[in-house]
């Protein structure tokens, strides 16, 4: 592309090593290809970490810039990925052309502006970039931006103070002395009717993991004896009255407060600043009076909240399903437990079945979850030990808590009286629990109790102990090292080891979400396993056998032969039934809960998947159509006649976040929604405790057919009547 005369010679980016595979693919593209798609082409080479092997991405960053179309403002301004692929340059790169810099500011500022955005790159004041616009930048618009920008930073600035002043007033606290008046604080928020669990857990993780990140040894050698002086000092003289001089202890409980306040709000702001990086319908302004920030299109506000109707449908839907296999499998009319735990037990057993359902029919795993160590634990066991745990620590400590709050005047109050009633009764009911890790493996030994075994399993209780458990030392000594490693949630590992100890907050596992802290566990936290490729495969077998059973032909995993040198790449699903084929590219992940996790998803997984798909097609469509395989169309039983095709891609992805969405005309349909509509089970969406049974309606009222089906996933009858407009 020869570049455009600006009226001054820009200085060209400094030489990098992939330099000339980007010119090589440039030239590629550019042969067949217009020049804004030829620059989506070499922009999502670059997203795709191309070019592969030991080049590092400020490397594959520098080679991306030295390519010509950021002069153009129009090759820009038509293409789709500029902003996109510009944010991970700004990302990785300290230093720019301050031509170059210059250049997209005056003509493509949108793009630089929306980079910015999508970079964060604002938040870091230290950008030589960031600073360099901000100084040659002139006119209204980056006036009005890079004000917006400063003061959505300011915001910050007085909890930060609190939060940096609460920390040094609390430095003399140990880890497990802050554990303990955490524990407290976050008892208090049951006393609310409504609150958001996720967010307040949210505050507790931050203020843990900023702990651990100036944790010494010492926090992690913990013994008996340190543990007994950190309850006498810190935990005991607030609830236990007489116990011991309780000044000090209201006075860092005070401060944790304050620390928890504060951090609170701090997430609040964070949670605006991802809106107004990731959200593209979040638009800004500066005029006083007014909110910096707003929604272009407040009705589009309610796709997130869609998102979580739709979970909660699903939710309902599974739990129906578990239902159903429990009672066929003959255990409903069984006694589990004690007479007076029978219900919650039955209902742990239930939710333990819809757990390994979803992770079975949806994820990919197995009935054997691998560990670190090479041992394995039973998927069916480690659902059913959490179920239960939960059970058992909302029927011991959550439900006695509310009943002791009703009756005295604060949580403290609440929290001695529970304390004291399980003294009393030999327990444990502090505002959080411990013990040494061979009585925890024999607590839970009782809940892998079987026919086969009836005394329970040691060996199975020490597995899933193993799996649940996040140790603390290892953690803070991977937050230093690796700040960027994905690290446990709350609720994701429960178990909390401490030198020879294990800790649980009653508070996360009497109401955590044990199937999203099962999946992020593994597919999240556990983003490397190796067993990854298998789950996947497994994914798109058991959606072809789903497939199969309503008479379409699937072929797995078809590899289309090279040609010209260009591969493709193996076709997932190819599916056919009466002159619908459906080209399916599937990609499995985790749950995601913020914002920014699912435009990250969407950006790069999705983004990946649709182009993928766009090449795939092109080679199918080329297959069955100009240069037919034989094999391939006896494996579909195409019709040997002129009869016409109509081919439907789709991504098929294991999240519900994105769920009817488009990317580059290519739909996405979420895994769960394919499975209900193959069942047609559409009245499966329904609660249990509905006064009346839904009566089945069919989605196919003239027959289930392959253009019905279509029209089902495609018109959005799954979710007709059922989601908020």
């Amino acid at each position: 592309m020869p570049k455009a005369d600006y009226g001054f010679a820009p200085r060209m980016m400094d030489a990098s090593p992939c330099t000339p595979y980007y010119e090589a693919r440039w030239s590629f593209y550019a042969a067949t290809l217009g020049n804004a798609a030829s620059a989506d082409e070499c922009l999502h080479d670059f997203l795709d970490g191309k070019p592969a092997g030991k080049y590092s991405r400020r490397e594959r960053a520098t080679g991306l810039l030295c390519l010509d179309f950021w002069w153009h403002p129009s090759v820009l301004k038509d293409a789709k990925l500029p902003s996109v692929g510009l944010s991970q340059v700004l990302w990785v790169l300290d230093e720019i052309d301050n031509s170059l810099l210059d250049h997209l500011a005056q003509s493509n500022p949108e793009i630089l502006r929306w980079a910015i955005r999508h970079s964060k790159l604002f938040t870091r004041t230290d950008s030589k970039v960031l600073n360099h616009l901000k100084s040659s930048t002139s006119g209204p618009d980056w006036s009005d931006f890079f004000s917006v920008c400063d003061l959505l930073l300011k915001q910050f600035e007085p909890f930060d103070q609190l939060i940096e002043e609460a920390e040094k007033r609390l430095k003399p606290l140990s880890l497990l002395d802050l554990l303990s008046y955490l524990s407290i604080l976050a008892y208090s928020s049951l006393d609310k009717g409504d609150h958001d669990t996720q967010q307040e857990w949210a505050v507790y993780e931050r203020i843990i993991h900023r702990k651990l990140l100036h944790c010494s040894e010492r926090d992690f050698q913990l013994t008996e004896k340190t543990l007994g002086k950190s309850l006498k000092h810190h935990l005991s003289p607030l609830l236990f009255p007489g116990a011991a001089s309780k000044e000090k202890c209201i006075t860092n409980l005070e401060s944790v407060a304050v620390l928890v306040s504060a951090m609170k709000e701090r997430l609040d702001y964070e949670a605006t600043v991802d809106a107004f990086s990731f959200d593209n319908e979040v638009q800004y302004q500066w005029k006083p009076g007014h909110p910096v920030t707003f929604r272009a299109y407040p009705d589009n506000a309610c796709r997130w909240q869609q998102t979580e109707e739709k979970t909660l449908l699903l939710w309902h839907y599974w739990l129906r399903r578990a239902v159903d296999e429990f009672v066929a499998s003959g255990m409903a009319g069984s006694a589990i437990g004690n007479p007076e735990n029978h219900e919650a037990n039955q209902l742990a057993w239930i939710k333990a079945i819809r757990g390994r359902l979803i992770m079975q029919t949806v994820f990919g795993f197995s009935d054997k979850i691998a560990l670190e160590d090479g041992a394995e634990v039973d998927l069916h066991q480690v659902l059913l030990a959490s179920e239960l745990s939960s059970a058992f620590f909302s029927a011991s400590f959550l439900e006695p808590y509310r009943r002791f709050r009703s009756h005295t005047d604060s949580t403290i109050s609440a929290l001695g009286a529970l304390a004291f009633e399980g003294m009393l009764a030999g327990e444990n009911r502090f505002p959080m629990t411990w013990s040494e890790l061979p009585e925890k493996i024999r607590r839970i030994r009782s809940w892998t109790v079987s026919r086969a075994l009836p005394k329970g399993s040691p060996a199975a209780a020490k597995a899933i102990l193993a799996f649940w458990t996040v140790d603390l030392r290892q953690l803070s000594a991977q937050m230093k090292s690796n700040p960027h490693a994905p690290a446990p949630k709350l609720h994701e590992q429960p178990f909390h080891k401490i030198g020879r100890y294990s800790f649980q907050f009653p508070w996360v596992v009497g109401q955590q979400n044990n199937l999203v802290a099962a999946i992020n566990t593994l597919r999240r936290v556990g983003v490397r396993r190796p067993e990854l490729r298998n789950e996947t495969a497994r994914v798109e077998n058991r959606l072809a056998e789903a497939l199969r059973s309503q008479g379409f032909s699937v072929v797995v995993g078809y590899q289309p032969p090279v040609r010209n040198g260009d591969d493709a790449g193996e076709i997932d699903l190819i599916c056919h039934l009466d002159g619908v084929i459906l080209l399916l590219e599937v990609k499995s992940g985790f749950i995601r809960s913020s914002k920014h996790e699912v435009w990250m998803h969407r950006t790069n997984t999705l983004r990946k998947a649709a182009r993928q798909l766009r090449r795939k097609r092109h080679v199918l469509e080329t297959i069955l159509l100009r240069h037919p395989d034989a094999s391939l169309k006896e494996a579909l039983k195409l019709p040997s006649t002129d009869r016409e095709l109509t081919l439907h891609s789709w991504i098929v992805d294991t999240s519900i976040e994105c769920d009817g969405e488009s990317i580059d005309n290519f739909r996405i349909v979420s895994r769960e929604v394919l499975e209900f509509a193959l069942k047609d089970q559409k009245h499966y969406l329904q609660p249990l405790d509905t006064e009346t049974e839904p009566e089945p309606r069919t989605l196919y009222p003239a027959g289930f057919s392959a253009q019905a089906f279509v029209d089902v996933i495609t018109g959005e009858v799954t979710w007709e009547g059922l989601l908020t407009d």
